[in-house]
């Protein structure tokens, strides 16, 4: 950190996208905007999305280009979970392994079966160059009337669902992958969508205790690299209606203070309209991160959200020693992860749908048969 500018630290706070170049086609390669995005703004990080990946060696090329153009190592992450959120394993050019839902997984009720899936997924992202994955869902789906989580979670039982979530982020951990447990403190309770509007619990901080934070605690206690918060409003613990992303009493005071969580603190997608819909991209940026936040993914406006954290570092409303702190915390787990070394990583094609890692899928479709 010695040698980097202001401008560098508060770069190093943000996960951005390019999902499409300037004409509207997909973006798939390093020069259809992740240049111009990693020159202007010098990210902690970048995500790629479904419109990113189209073959194995056209994604490979676009994350070794993109790496290669940040004089700081990237985060290059991707949403992972198998099931319906898989940008990887859903598409077919990839070859890679396509596991159903994690519900399927939770309902085999066994830590090693999901311990193996995990490694297994990090792997295949690992040979792609990915280091990061949004994923486990640590959720604990309580109510059947919610589509937005659902079968992405492992149980509705908090201690399955936590046996599960602490496997899995030790398999994928131990691929080279950061694992990051999501959405604290908990959607899965929830009936509307936070990528469409305001979502409210009504869980007292017992009820959250004794259910949501379960799986959350279990994640931690495996070490995991990041927890993803939600942007869901929980007044009985806050006392308002601020969303938990933007909340110093759930990020600080509980998810760090209570759960003891010393990684990296990741907002969920600052562009989700829970959010976008509210705040405007720097205010959410700044209170998001004052919260308690390391990691703000995609504001809806980087240029907006960058230029306001920015400013909230040069008029003392983010102290330095803020700053500091979460630029260390990020460029630790970097180190962590081998990112400032020159490792030779395997060859994807022999990696991603290997014989051995399609065993790991059929076991979990074995422990499922259908009725």
């Amino acid at each position: 950190m010695a040698g980097m500018t202001v401008e560098e630290m508060v770069g190093q706070l943000f996960i951005a996208a390019c999902r499409r170049d300037a004409s509207g086609d997909p973006a798939l390669t390093a020069s259809q905007g992740f240049d111009d995005l990693i020159t202007t703004y010098r990210p902690g990080g970048v995500i790629l999305f479904a419109s990113n990946v189209d073959t194995i060696d056209q994604t490979a090329t676009l994350i070794a280009d993109t790496q290669g153009m940040s004089a700081i190592p990237l985060f290059i992450s991707i949403d992972e979970e198998g099931g319906r959120v898989s940008r990887i394993g859903a598409n077919p050019a990839m070859a890679a392994t396509d596991f159903p839902p994690m519900a399927d997984v939770g309902a085999a009720g066994d830590p090693d079966l999901a311990r193996s899936v995990g490694r297994v997924m990090g792997e295949d992202l690992y040979a792609l160059g990915f280091n990061m994955d949004f994923a486990p869902v640590a959720d604990v789906f309580t109510n059947p009337e919610n589509t937005v989580i659902g079968d992405r979670a492992f149980s509705g039982d908090p201690r399955t669902a936590g046996a599960m979530v602490g496997a899995f982020v030790d398999g994928m951990q131990s691929a080279g992958v950061a694992a990051v447990v999501k959405h604290f403190p908990g959607h899965g309770d929830t009936s509307a969508d936070t990528h469409k509007g305001t979502v409210r619990v009504s869980h007292d901080l017992a009820r959250l205790r004794e259910v949501e934070f379960v799986p959350f605690r279990a994640g931690i206690d495996a070490g995991c690299a990041g927890v993803m918060s939600a942007h869901i409003e929980a007044p009985h613990v806050t006392g308002d209606d601020t969303p938990a992303t933007l909340s110093h009493m759930m990020l600080t005071d509980i998810l760090r203070g209570e759960l003891g969580f010393t990684g990296l603190i990741i907002t969920d997608a600052l562009e989700m309209k829970a959010i976008s819909g509210v705040y405007g991209s720097g205010e959410a940026c700044v209170r998001a991160f004052l919260a308690g936040a390391d990691l703000l993914l995609l504001p809806l406006s980087m240029e907006n959200g960058y230029q306001g954290v920015l400013a909230a570092v040069q008029d003392g409303t983010i102290g330095e020693d803020r700053l500091r702190d979460s630029v260390i915390r990020v460029l630790s787990v970097k180190y962590d992860l081998g990112l400032f070394d020159d490792t030779q990583r395997p060859d994807p094609h022999t990696v991603l749908g290997s014989e051995e890692h399609l065993a790991v899928a059929r076991a979990v479709e074995a422990a499922n048969p259908v009725q």
